[in-house]
């Protein structure tokens, strides 16, 4: 029924995006931080705008681990425009994320229903985060703006035969504004580089590899530059990681993300036969959480650790958020095709952020972009094709995590 619905394409964008000037005009703040993020940051818009010289030293110097580049921009078009067309500018630009998605869709999946593809690009505009980023504009949204274009033209690439190499060099170009924007893509530079060596000759990989290193230069001396002036706080501040809490907070996305795509009485049959076939994997998965939960403390954070981790901490709190962890880790073994190219970008994005605090900003929606837009599932791809798909599920499920949101962050201010 709901797929019946999606035939009007043009006008479900004019509502949703009815929905975006709602929550600009009525300052929406689903995210938690989205407002406070911009308060912060405009100090530093002012600095940069001010004087660029002294702007970008002024973020090395207070230790802002945000990149300047963002608000160099943001800094301009005010200056040009005025403050209220660029606030509109980067509202329309986060409500575009779900119609280039919509794209990368079509050319991941050319066979399945386009109503169907369409519906899942639809679940992006209920990301309390995209829509918090786009009413506030900071610059998460600008960053994953252009990290799928990036994968919009690696997919038109690597999909059709006769490819052109323009594609791939506008694919890297992209990525690396949008590392500039968010420092934490440069990872997904990398695993670009390495699945794309297997695909194009030598010849081509070396130009790639110079192409990126130089468009890279700035960002390089920038970095060096902040590592310097802040080393020790590099390293024992923002940044101190503990891989093994990190890991559980990724298996959890993954299960609050995905589980809604998952979420079918048929998979249970399929469920029972990846178990009898993959034994040997829930053995080892299962004994690495049970010495995690005797052998590891979990850490007891204030901010971050998403949903489920807060939810975890107002009950039995390392019992529950582990075995949900465990959960998330027994899905993706479930979900995916275990093959390397997925491992890789799974293991990718799990490290992005290795931070002594991890929000789950960092993942919403990048998480379903990436799952759908990079990720192999036989599993998923055949539900779709069934159309074995729950969509009033799924838009109830994620309608009622943006309404938590709201409802949530109201409360505490």
């Amino acid at each position: 029924m709901i797929l019946s619905l999606l035939k009007q394409k043009p006008l479900i964008y004019f509502l949703f995006y009815l929905t975006f000037i709602f929550s600009f005009i009525f300052g929406e703040n689903s995210s938690g931080g989205s407002l406070n993020d911009s308060l912060i940051m405009q100090t530093y818009q002012d600095q940069v705008g001010a004087n660029l010289q002294n702007g970008i030293m002024f973020f090395i110097e207070t230790k802002m681990v945000h990149s300047p580049v963002f608000y160099i921009i943001k800094s301009t078009l005010e200056n040009f425009l005025n403050k209220l067309t660029s606030d509109l500018i980067f509202l329309t630009l986060g409500f575009l994320i779900p119609i280039i998605f919509y794209s990368i869709l079509k050319k991941q999946f050319r066979q399945l229903d386009k109503n169907l593809l369409f519906a899942i690009s639809l679940v992006l505009y209920f990301s309390p985060y995209l829509r918090s980023s786009a009413v506030w504009a900071t610059n998460d949204n600008l960053g994953l703006l252009f990290f799928v274009l990036s994968l919009s033209k690696l997919l038109t690439f690597t999909k059709k035969k006769d490819n052109s190499l323009k594609d791939i060099f506008l694919s890297f170009f992209y990525l690396i504004i949008a590392t500039y924007i968010r420092q934490y893509y440069i990872i997904i530079a990398v695993g670009y580089v390495v699945l794309l060596f297997t695909k194009i000759d030598i010849k081509t990989f070396f130009y790639i590899i110079i192409f990126n290193s130089f468009l890279l230069i700035p960002w390089i001396l920038y970095s060096y530059n902040y590592l310097q002036f802040n080393s020790e706080y590099a390293i024992k501040g923002f940044a101190k990681p503990d891989l093994t809490f990190g890991f559980l907070v990724f298996f959890t996305m993954y299960l609050f993300y995905i589980f809604p795509f998952f979420f079918q009485s048929v998979n249970y049959v399929k469920i029972i036969k990846f178990y009898n076939d993959k034994k040997i994997f829930f053995f080892i998965i299962t004994i690495i959480f049970i010495l995690i939960f005797f052998y590891y403390d979990v850490p007891q954070n204030e901010y971050g650790g998403g949903i489920i981790y807060k939810i975890a901490q107002l009950i039995d709190f390392k019992l529950f958020f582990i075995f949900l962890s465990y959960t998330g880790a027994i899905l993706i073994l479930i979900t995916i095709n275990l093959n390397f190219k997925n491992l890789l970008i799974l293991f990718l994005l799990c490290i992005m952020f290795p931070f002594a605090t991890i929000y789950q900003k960092y993942y919403d929606p990048l998480i379903i972009i990436i799952f759908f837009g990079m990720i192999k599932s036989n599993l998923i791809y055949e539900n779709f094709n069934l159309k074995k798909i729950n969509f009033t599920f799924i838009f109830v499920y994620f309608l009622l995590f943006l309404v938590s949101a709201n409802t949530y962050y109201l409360k505490i201010v």
